[in-house]
Formats: C-alpha cells, sequence, structure tokens
C-alpha cells in the first residue's frame, strides 16, 4: 500500500514532465514559427495549453481531430459539437470555436477603410473570407459610388446554385446596405476552379435584377485555395450578359402583361 507522500511524489513527477514536454513544443515553434515538420494534433495539442493547465494535452488533440476528421473541421465546429466532447470543457470548447472568426476579423482589420477598383484588389481582399471553409459559401459584397466597401453579407451557405440562391434576399441586403455596386464570390472547397453551368446561369439572373434595380454588377469571383477567378476576367463574360439580357427581357415582358 503507498502512502500518501508517495502519491504526491509521483504527481509532481508528472506535473514536471509535462511542464518539460511544453516547454520544448513552445521552443519547437519559436525555431519553426511557419509550422514547418508540425503535425495537425500537435498545433492543436499547443492551442489546448491555454485553456488545460498541468495535464498532457496530446491526446485529446488526436481524439478531437479523429472526431471530427481534420484540424480545420475541428475549428470549423462549433461550441455545442465541441463541449460534447470527453475532455473538453467550457473554457475549451470557447476557444475553439472562436479561433477562425478572430484570425478572420484580424484579417479584414489589415485593410482598414478601402476602395476596390480592380480584380486583384478585390480578390485579395475577399480570401480571407474563405480562410479554411470546408463548406461552399456565397459572399457580397456591397461598394457604394465611389468603390468604397460598405459591408460583406453571407448570403448562402452550402450548395451555391440557381436553385438555392436567394436573389431576393441579395436585393434586401443591397438596399439595406444602400450599395450602388455589388460583388459576389463563392468558394470551391473541393478544388475546381472555374464556373460550373450552374454559376453562370445564377449570375445572369442577379445582373437581370441588378438592371431593373439600378444597382451595378461588379463581378463574381471563385476562390480555391489560393487562387481565385474572376468571371468578368475571363471569356465567359459575353455569355453571362447576353444570358441576362434575355432573361431581363422575359421578366419585364411578365411583369408587363
Amino acid at each position: 500500500m503507498e502512502n500518501i507522500d508517495d502519491l504526491f511524489g509521483k504527481e509532481s513527477v508528472v506535473e514536471e514532465s509535462t511542464a518539460n514536454h511544453r516547454r520544448r513544443v513552445r521552443d519547437s515553434i519559436e525555431r519553426n514559427p511557419d509550422f514547418a515538420g508540425f503535425a495537425d494534433y500537435e498545433l492543436l495539442e499547443y492551442l489546448l495549453f491555454a485553456t488545460i493547465p498541468r495535464k498532457d494535452t496530446k491526446p485529446l488533440a488526436k481524439n478531437l481531430i479523429q472526431i471530427f476528421g481534420s484540424l480545420s473541421a475541428v475549428l470549423h465546429a462549433d461550441y455545442y459539437e465541441l463541449i460534447r466532447v470527453d475532455g473538453v470543457g467550457d473554457k475549451t470548447a470557447h476557444l475553439l470555436a472562436h479561433v477562425l472568426p478572430i484570425v478572420v476579423r484580424a484579417e479584414y482589420s489589415r485593410f482598414g477603410d478601402i476602395c476596390l477598383t480592380t480584380p486583384a484588389e478585390t480578390a485579395k481582399y475577399l480570401s480571407a473570407r474563405f480562410l479554411g471553409q470546408t463548406k461552399e459559401h456565397l459572399l457580397m459584397t456591397s461598394l457604394n459610388i465611389n468603390d468604397a466597401v460598405i459591408q460583406t453579407d453571407e448570403i448562402s451557405s452550402g450548395s451555391v446554385d440557381s436553385a438555392t440562391v436567394d436573389i431576393m434576399r441579395i436585393l434586401r441586403v443591397a438596399d439595406r446596405n444602400g450599395a450602388k455596386q455589388i460583388v459576389l464570390a463563392h468558394n470551391h472547397p473541393g478544388g475546381t476552379m472555374g464556373f460550373s453551368d450552374m454559376d453562370l446561369e445564377m449570375t445572369a439572373r442577379v445582373i437581370s435584377c441588378c438592371i431593373l434595380t439600378g444597382i451595378a454588377f461588379v463581378d463574381h469571383f471563385v476562390f480555391s485555395g489560393n487562387k481565385y477567378v474572376s468571371m468578368f476576367g475571363s471569356d465567359m463574360l459575353a455569355s453571362v450578359v447576353e444570358m441576362s439580357k434575355r432573361q431581363c427581357t422575359e421578366l419585364s415582358q411578365f411583369l408587363s402583361k
């Protein structure tokens, strides 16, 4: 039978071992600020140091990645998904659920008041919003008459096509923001670049509505990883404009009946 002193002595050894391990991890990160050579679970383990003191966080980090499937999925999980995982407390769930929103906010804060006058400037501004996203999102940026950004809003999440995009929501948000111009952007998490037929049809519908309401349609971007393509910077512009004119004529005829 062990006595109390022995038990406390063993706990002290465990805490000292954990402290030494954390020191080695921090030292390694300082030597490799770009995280070269680190596994995803090691980066998550490092994050967990902030909310779980005096305990080995490696098993929990590995378990979280196994449950959610990837580091990205862990950081996209919400508080209520995280808190159900054994070993994740309130502080840890709050931290992990808010890491990416804080990073995105930090990226946007670099721009301050900004005018978007070229496709390259617009792409640079919007790319941060798709950072680490695993689902498809459609965003709309409202601009004033001087090309200054008013606000960027999420229009839909999931599948972006002509059947699921709420055109009326786009118009309502643009009107709420006092937009004189709008830019659409969505991502392809699967890595496919370019616009689908549904993307073109949806864009044409938006352009038609913009023509009728007096809002200028600037461009539509697709992002995949660190690459992007501008619809109006490609050879698809003519077909989309022609499609929108046809839809606009049909809509005008319908409204005149």
